[in-house]
């Protein structure tokens, strides 16, 4: 998997997300243009929590990964994601924060 693929993964939440830590953990960013993480890949992903496909540690996770990974380019949601990945300072993760999200979406 390139470095581009794992960002691809990383964004989706796609089935090789595990594979795609390991090689953002390992291999340096260089001369890659940022992906763009959409409302969408997000409303994507909180889908997935309500699905009961992921839980709310793999949803802090991803979101405090996609918050500092320089090669994504996640402005357009951030808000959103200092929310996931601070829940402690935020409210709890539940099933109705996570419809209010959506909602605000």
């Amino acid at each position: 998997m390139t470095f581009e693929q794992a960002l691809s993964q990383l964004i989706t939440y796609g089935e090789q997300i595990d594979h795609a830590y390991l090689i953002l953990a390992k291999q340096p960013a260089i001369n890659v243009f940022p992906l763009r993480a959409t409302k969408q890949h997000l409303k994507n992903v909180l889908n997935k929590f309500l699905n009961n496909d992921i839980d709310d540690d793999d949803l802090t996770l991803w979101a405090a990964i996609i918050d500092n990974q320089q090669a994504i380019d996640s402005h357009e949601i951030e808000d959103f994601l200092y929310a996931l990945a601070s829940s402690e300072l935020m409210g709890e993760i539940s099933q109705t924060s996570i419809q209010k999200m959506i909602k605000l979406l």
